[in-house]
């Protein structure tokens, strides 16, 4: 028998990884393409693809691993699992492998990986799915549909379907399934279409964002660090949502802006380069890790206006109370927008979550509030769409504290605009309005100082 491919081990490996500790996904696939940066990118874009899928698609494969890998417990082993999901993901959503390989490849792997006397139980199931894949059975409720289909928690669902109802739900759940390119800035001083011309020549292809100028979305990227210009600090990685937050705060030159919790750090970067050599930008965040990769790209983009600590943005520093034009307070929590990006977190927050998220922000926001100027700019955003995060996030702040909400429909692309911009805020949903190219679900909402 063949031997299976190093991909597939890999993707395992994994795979295997996730399932006994409780890695981030992203953090742990970027450590191991960085560890193979050897590799071919073709290899490289389908560990990538296979792993991501696997993970996103979870509750979906485990569906119909249950409807076909009748067990006499009814129970199958976790790595048995796995090997399943990796093969009913190729055979079901990756067109450019073929079934037979899907299920050779996979019964070679559980060869490799010690399970031999399962080989031909693995090879009868895949074989069945790869025939049956088009009578799949799924449940008629619509609410568990949803979540079977879109593999996404039923509670999280729930939350969609009374929020945003069933048509929007439906279209933030294909969304959050699409495969979404690498965003990114051309920054102030740097030539975008000659950079654009480079990357097309990398291999790369690049278009240019409905939504803002210099912002453009690239497939086929080798590694961020490869794409030329990125040694000369000519661009960083941000999605349109977050550019658009800070855009809605007004940044001026000269001003001085505090943003309370930084990392990654695209905020920080884009509101220094607004403020201008003559502004002044304070970042803060959690860990001196964090504030490391932060200072890195600073250095890199050449923003010595921008400095940052390590910090717990819940205590106020008192040495900055009364000196921001503009505080940023992208907060913490419980990441609901952004599931298209980061799909292992519906696997780990829990409903409960959100209260205790809503407790911490408030925390935060207190103390951040005095940081301001009277008359200064308080910019709260998330990247989720809960109630309690958002629209009970931003009432409390104008009933707790002397704050004004700030119209940002001028500051806004109008496709994405609702009439909610006029009152200061604005909720973005990923794949809504249909038509436009998706953004992550974000909260944006700006407050004046009286």
């Amino acid at each position: 028998m063949a031997k299976a491919s190093e991909n597939r081990k890999l993707v395992y490996e994994i795979l295997l990884e996730l399932e006994r500790s409780e890695q981030k996904a992203d953090a742990l696939l970027h450590a191991v393409l960085d560890k193979y940066d050897y590799m071919e990118q073709r290899d490289k874009a389908f560990i990538k693809r296979l792993t991501e899928g696997c993970i996103e698609r979870k509750l979906t494969l485990d569906h119909v691993i249950s409807q076909y890998a009748k067990t006499k417990n009814g129970r199958v082993k976790p790595a048995v699992r796995i090997l399943l999901r990796m093969g009913i993901y190729q055979i079901m959503y990756m067109e450019s492998v073929p079934d037979a390989a899907a299920c050779n490849e996979t019964v070679a792997l559980a060869v490799d990986k010690g399970l031999s006397g399962l080989k031909g139980f693995v090879n009868g199931v895949l074989r069945t799915i790869s025939r049956e894949k088009d009578r799949i059975r799924w449940p008629e409720k619509e609410k568990a549909f949803l979540s079977v289909f879109y593999s996404m928690p039923e509670w999280i669902v729930e939350r969609f379907v009374t929020a945003y109802g069933a048509e929007q739900t439906k279209q933030m759940l294909e969304a959050y399934q699409a495969q979404r390119p690498l965003t990114l800035r051309v920054c102030e001083g740097h030539d975008a279409q000659m950079l654009t011309k480079a990357w097309e020549q990398q291999g790369v292809s690049a278009s240019a964002s409905p939504y803002l100028p210099g912002v453009y979305q690239l497939e086929n990227v080798p590694g961020v660090e490869k794409l030329e210009g990125y040694a000369q600090g000519a661009f960083t990685v941000q999605d349109v949502s977050s550019m658009l937050a800070v855009y809605a705060a007004g940044i001026r030159r000269g001003d001085t802006v505090v943003d309370v919790c930084a990392a990654p750090g695209g905020k920080s970067m884009l509101a220094a380069e607004l403020c201008g050599p003559e502004g002044k930008v304070y970042s803060f965040d959690l860990t001196e890790f964090k504030v490391g990769k932060i200072l890195e790209n600073a250095q890199r983009l050449q923003l010595p206006q921008l400095t940052a600590e390590a910090w717990d943005a819940r205590d106020h520093k008192k040495e900055l109370e009364g000196c921001a034009d503009v505080v940023i307070a992208d907060l913490p929590c419980s990441g609901l927008g952004v599931l298209g990006r980061k799909a292992d977190i519906r696997y780990r927050v829990q409903p409960e979550d959100i209260a205790s998220l809503q407790t911490l922000q408030r925390e935060i926001l207190s103390a951040a509030i005095q940081y301001l100027k009277p008359g200064g700019t308080l910019l709260y955003s998330t990247c989720t769409v809960t109630k309690e995060e958002n629209e009970e996030n931003r009432a409390w702040l104008l009933e707790q504290f002397a704050l004004e909400p700030v119209p940002i429909r001028e500051r806004m692309p109008q496709a994405l605009c609702t009439e909610n911009a006029d009152d200061g805020y604005q909720q973005l949903l990923c794949g809504i309005p249909a038509g436009h190219p998706p953004v992550d679900g974000f909260f944006i909402s700006v407050f004046r100082k009286h």
